[in-house]
C-alpha cells in the first residue's frame, strides 16, 4: 500500500466521518496531499550530499472552506505533515526539520479552490531562505492547460510530460469509481498543447463521445473515464 492510501486510512479512521458532517467542501484531504507532495517535489534543493526539500507549506482556503474546517485544522495539518514526512523518506529526500503545515485564508479564492506554497526556512548548508512559488493547483495560471473534474469545477493544472488519470490513489488525477481502471489513461504533453491516451483500460475513454486510443485535446473537449467528466481547457489551443 502506499503512502498516499495510507494517508487516506489515517484520515478514514480518525476523522472523516466528522468531515461528513462538518466538512462539506470539494476541497478534500488527498487532493491537499497530492498538492502539498508536488510543491515538496519542486521545491527540492541539492546541497553536498543531500537533497533538501521545504519543511514549511502553507495552504491558502476560500473563507467558505476554512469555516468549514473549522475545528479539525489542527488535525488535519498534523496527518499532511506526516504524510510530507513519509515522502521524504520514501524518495530520499532530508528534512532539517520536521513538517509544518498552516492555513490560511485569501479572499480572492472561490469555494473548492486552494494554493499551496511551500518555502525552506533555512538552507542548512549555506544559511538563506529560500522560497518555493505557490503551486497553482485550484488557481491556475492563464495559457496553461487544465482539466476540470466531474461536477465540482475543481482544476487541475497539467504538469510535467505525463498525468495519469484512474483509481490508483497515486494517480494525479483520482477517480473513485469501479468503472475506471487502476490506471485507466494518461494526458500526455506534445509539442504544443496535450493529449489523452487510453492505456488499456476495461471500459475506454471517450473525447466528446467517440470512444479513442488516443486523441489530440482541444480547449473545451469533454472527456468521459467512468462515470466522470472532464473537461479540458488550453487558451493556447
Amino acid at each position: 500500500m502506499g503512502i498516499l492510501s495510507d494517508f487516506e486510512d489515517r484520515i478514514g479512521g480518525a476523522i472523516e466521518g466528522m468531515f461528513a458532517g462538518a466538512f462539506r467542501s470539494p476541497v478534500q484531504p488527498v487532493e491537499l496531499a497530492r498538492a502539498l507532495a508536488r510543491a515538496a517535489d519542486d521545491g527540492r534543493s541539492l546541497g553536498v550530499a543531500l537533497v533538501y526539500i521545504p519543511t514549511s507549506y502553507t495552504i491558502a482556503l476560500s473563507a467558505e472552506d476554512s469555516a468549514k474546517l473549522g475545528t479539525f485544522r489542527a488535525t488535519l495539518a498534523g496527518e499532511l505533515a506526516t504524510y510530507l514526512a513519509d515522502h521524504a523518506r520514501e524518495h530520499g529526500y532530508h528534512l532539517h526539520e520536521r513538517p509544518k503545515v498552516d492555513f490560511v485564508v485569501h479572499d480572492d479564492l472561490k469555494l473548492g479552490r486552494f494554493r499551496v506554497s511551500a518555502s525552506l526556512a533555512e538552507d542548512p548548508e549555506h544559511g538563506d531562505a529560500r522560497d518555493v512559488p505557490p503551486q497553482p493547483e485550484a488557481a491556475p495560471v492563464p495559457g496553461m492547460a487544465t482539466v476540470t473534474v466531474g461536477d465540482l469545477g475543481h482544476d487541475v493544472v497539467l504538469g510535467g510530460d505525463e498525468v495519469l488519470v484512474g483509481r490508483l490513489a497515486e494517480c494525479q488525477i483520482h477517480i473513485a469509481d469501479a468503472n475506471v481502471s487502476r490506471r485507466h489513461a494518461a494526458f500526455m504533453r506534445l509539442d504544443r498543447g496535450w493529449a489523452i491516451a487510453d492505456l488499456g483500460s476495461t471500459n475506454g475513454t471517450r473525447v466528446n463521445g467517440r470512444s479513442i486510443e488516443r486523441a489530440r485535446l482541444r480547449d473545451g473537449d469533454v472527456i468521459e473515464i467512468g462515470l466522470a467528466r472532464l473537461v479540458y481547457h488550453d487558451p493556447g489551443s
